[in-house]
């Protein structure tokens, strides 16, 4: 077995780590502790928790630390199983399901964790794999070579193509392909982010381009094919078992990940408020607010615990009524973003948020210029998400409504990882549809999406 405790070396290196993390957290976390008081012991259980890192369960709700707090993951089947086939590699190549998606980072993986697997082996990590390389025909000889060969994916960003669709509205007139990633007249090549495999009670497509449930909404049928096609593809094995594939999904679709505290605010459970994985668990697929903080509403300061955490969760709860309302440049978040409480879309609907316009590429990613064959219509894209499998111009740049929670554990941002952090992503909006938001209210918004 190939648990995510290897990632950290021995057990017996990872636990101090981990306990002197849950003794930090704990002095954050507790809702009712005065500014400056010491916490002596650890809550119960912590430490059967910090304990079990070295067998093949993972807690519920154990913490893992990123820049806005902590996040956690909650499985519904009472653990996260470290031994499921998802984290076990299932080809020739040594990769599995959990190479490109940690429950520390997220169930994505992030730039800094594949830079660190990168030096820890030069480069020949499973993760790096020609199949993913900036260029599928690659000089990975020598350390340096393989350094340069996997610039992209030291960014977080994995190769992803297609052949544009016989029946298709458009065509390929030019590109520009500087990675020499496999671009033609005839194929795109583009780089993404790795999707988080977790939030899928919610969800009701798969890939960045729905191309698992093809717009049938079935996401298990969606994550069966994803899953089978992962295993004879990134990790370029034979056809697995259907019970190994079965057991994968499951286990995918037990996950609940979110932030579960805020450095400022403590746990986001506290005073009435919602957060948090287990919550989240229980949460039905239905277009409504966001109302996990609707207990700290106009909050008086020091009416919970101390001024300044009131303070902080209070503007938790204004960046949540920025998010639910109507921005004034038009549209709003929640418009795309219409699952209560997750942040997918409950229909399963895509949309095109101008990610991939050629003002917003990144130095290496290839760029294509395509054509509308009926109104001879022009336009640039870095990839054409949904059209690439559609062949619809309609469809032309048009992504996936990723589930919004645990985003503080996987920047970058987006499915090519333009946005480096979620203030990023809140001034992308602002600059590609034109909403408005004061510097106040900007603070407010990512103060929530920290949250989440």
């Amino acid at each position: 077995m190939r648990s995510m405790v290897s990632r950290f070396g021995s057990c017996s290196t990872f636990a101090p780590l981990a306990t002197a993390l849950v003794t930090a957290l704990t002095g954050v976390m507790a809702c009712g502790q005065a500014e400056g008081e010491s916490v002596d012991e650890l809550p119960p259980g912590i430490e059967q928790r910090v304990q079990a890192l070295g067998g093949s369960e993972l807690p519920n709700n154990f913490p893992f630390l990123n820049a806005a707090g902590s996040a956690a993951t909650f499985s519904t089947a009472g653990a996260v199983d470290l031994s499921n086939p998802f984290h076990v590699p299932q080809g020739a190549n040594g990769r599995s399901c959990e190479s490109c998606h940690l429950p520390q980072t997220g169930w994505s993986v992030i730039p800094v964790e594949v830079e660190l697997r990168f030096w820890l082996t030069q480069g020949k990590d499973p993760i790096f794999n020609l199949l993913d390389a900036d260029s599928p025909t690659a000089n990975v000889s020598t350390t340096l070579a393989r350094y340069s060969a996997y610039s992209m994916l030291r960014k977080g960003l994995f190769r992803r193509g297609g052949n544009v669709p016989a029946s298709a509205e458009y065509e390929i007139i030019a590109f520009d392909d500087p990675p020499r990633a496999g671009g033609s007249l005839t194929r795109f090549e583009a780089f993404r982010r790795p999707l988080a495999t977790a939030n899928f009670h919610i969800a009701r497509n798969v890939g960045w381009h729905d191309q698992n449930t093809n717009g049938s909404g079935d996401v298990h049928a969606g994550l069966i094919s994803q899953a089978a096609g992962n295993i004879t593809g990134g990790q370029q094995g034979a056809p697995a078992a259907p019970e190994v594939v079965e057991a994968i999904v499951d286990y995918e679709e037990s996950l609940a990940f979110a932030q579960q505290f805020v450095f400022g605010a403590g746990l986001l459970t506290a005073c009435g408020a919602r957060g948090g994985p287990e919550h989240l668990s229980e949460q039905e697929p239905v277009n409504a607010r966001f109302d996990l903080f609707d207990a700290w509403i106009d909050l008086v300061p020091g009416s919970c615990t101390t001024v300044a955490a009131d303070r902080k969760r209070a503007q938790i709860a204004r960046g949540q009524e920025l998010f639910n309302s109507p921005n004034p440049g038009g549209g709003s978040c929640r418009g795309c973003h219409n699952a209560a409480n997750n942040g997918s879309n409950v229909n399963g609907a895509l949309f095109d948020v101008g990610a991939s316009r050629a003002e917003f590429r990144e130095p290496r990613m290839p760029l294509y210029t395509v054509r509308n064959k009926a109104t001879l219509e022009v336009r640039q894209t870095t990839d054409p998400g949904r059209a690439i499998r559609s062949g619809l111009w309609a469809d032309m740049d048009r992504f996936k409504t990723p589930s919004l929670r645990g985003v503080s554990a996987r920047a970058p941002y987006f499915h090519n990882g333009i946005a480096d952090t979620l203030e990023d992503v809140v001034r992308h909006y602002e600059v590609a549809l034109g909403f408005v938001f004061t510097r106040q209210q900007r603070a407010d918004l990512v103060a929530f999406l920290e949250a989440l």
